[in-house]
């Protein structure tokens, strides 16, 4: 990444500009909230969570970044990186995709765009920056970003003195879009316990296994797992009482259940952002 000293910058916007836009946003946003763990930083500022708020209407998005120390001085930075087409195959291939690109320390900003070969400066009508140490939002119009509703991002920090950083999140890039509320969750593996389906009297467990998000350029592939999840299950009609974690384990009668189809509705949640998935078994 470029340092902000090598680009143009600008004074970040007055409170009130960014605070009237969340406003704005709040009565028809979208939100995805992403955590980052604390006390990994060094020296440099440390992110603990990302918020965004968007509204599809207007196309108005709000990222809000906290921690501590964020963007303290000229040397002490906080930047956020968009990669607007979710895809790290394109865009500036050093820094997973980017497509888009803000920097920020105690007093100003520069904004930028991948044109094919280079940073070159974006237009940033939309644009406003403000905050404190603990909590910075960036506020933008997606007509700025590629006109973007889906899209990766990923916040990061940096301190000149002795290059020390922090990474949200650690691996890869976080993803949102705005017709749901945060990740775009593609789908959802499943694993079954017995793992060849319902049989009757005996119990039944649905575990989901890992989430199927858009690529987001991450090193180490590792099951993404939702933050919670929960089930409801039918054998025919008929509503089945359930048990354990999410109620995601169910009793299969023993009596009239054999050929029957059971259906179970797995719900699960990450990052904001809930997928609805519909599961059919026949009963052994």
């Amino acid at each position: 990444m470029k340092h902000l000293t090598q680009m143009k910058k600008k004074s970040m916007g007055p409170i009130v500009a960014v605070l009237m836009a969340a406003l704005i946003l709040v009565p028809g946003a979208a939100s995805g909230s992403y955590t980052d763990p604390a006390g990994d930083s060094g020296a440099a500022g440390d992110i603990t969570s990302v918020t965004v708020l968007g509204d599809k209407g207007s196309g108005a998005l709000l990222f809000k970044i906290t921690g501590t120390n964020l963007a303290t001085s000229e040397t002490n930075l906080l930047f956020l990186t968009i990669d607007s087409d979710a895809n790290p195959l394109t865009g500036d291939l050093t820094d997973n995709g980017s497509d888009y690109w803000f920097g920020m320390d105690d007093s100003t900003y520069a904004f930028e765009h991948w044109d094919g070969s280079q940073w070159v400066n974006s237009p940033d009508l939309s644009v406003r920056i403000t905050g404190s140490t603990s909590g910075i939002m960036v506020s933008v119009n997606r007509s700025e970003l590629g006109n973007t509703a889906d899209f990766n991002f990923a916040a990061s920090t940096l301190n000149l003195s002795d290059r020390t950083s922090d990474h949200g999140p650690n691996d890869g890039a976080y993803n949102y879009s705005l017709d749901v509320n945060g990740p775009q969750i593609n789908s959802v593996d499943v694993k079954t316990t017995p793992s060849a389906g319902p049989r009757a009297g005996k119990r039944f467990v649905v575990v989901p296994a890992g989430l199927k998000l858009p690529p987001d350029g991450r090193a180490i592939a590792t099951p993404v797992l939702p933050e919670s999840y929960s089930c409801t299950a039918k054998l025919g009609a008929k509503q089945l009482a359930s048990s354990g974690t999410g109620g995601c384990t169910v009793t299969v009668p023993k009596k009239k259940a054999r050929g029957k189809r059971l259906t179970v509705q797995l719900t699960v949640i990450y990052q904001g952002a809930t997928k609805v998935v519909p599961l059919t078994f026949k009963v052994a």
